[in-house]
């Protein structure tokens, strides 16, 4: 008998859960469809990562994109990223050059970070150590790791800049 009372317990425990669940989906995809950017990006995270839904890239990328159009600094990122590895979309690396362009001017540091990337190896972009440079020092200055070392090697290398040993010293330490 207590075996069949704790069945039944965690069957409405369950079934509770369940059905909160769907209801906050369903306040997020109504909020999402009145066209609310933060609605929309979350709904777009929630199929992306396969959060209380299943993943579905196609329609994380249909609401990224809605969100993205309305400037959110987060959703053009990630909709960068989905064009970027071909997440739900055909992989276009000129595409996501332009959403992580609008993302990293809007202080995204890890847009900021990937024109840095896309700058100095010609993807998606023509290649160009100079504005790679800038975008490298706009992320490494906001601490991300990834822009420090790339900004090492491009002082250690001379691309962009004169060769200047301390500098690459500098961001090499902080990049490790």
């Amino acid at each position: 008998m207590p075996k069949l009372f704790f069945s039944f317990i965690f069957l409405i425990i369950f079934s509770l859960t369940l059905s909160a669940e769907d209801s906050f989906i369903s306040k997020i995809e109504s909020l999402a469809n009145r066209g609310f950017s933060d609605a929309q990006y979350n709904l777009a995270r929630m199929y992306a990562n396969g959060e209380s839904v299943e993943q579905d890239f196609i329609s994380a990328e249909y609401w990224f994109r809605k969100s993205a159009k309305q400037g959110n600094v987060d959703a053009q990122y990630q909709l960068g990223r989905m064009y970027d590895a071909g997440l739900g979309v055909t992989m276009d690396k000129k595409e996501a050059f332009k959403w992580y362009a609008l993302s990293a001017e809007q202080g995204s540091i890890e847009a900021q970070y990937n024109l840095g990337l896309a700058y100095r190896f010609g993807v998606g972009v023509e290649q160009n150590f100079t504005k790679s440079l800038k975008w490298y020092k706009e992320s490494a200055s906001k601490g991300h790791s990834g822009a420090q070392y790339n900004l090492n090697l491009l002082f250690e290398e001379g691309l962009a800049t004169r060769k200047d040993i301390s500098d690459a010293i500098k961001w090499y330490r902080c990049g490790r």
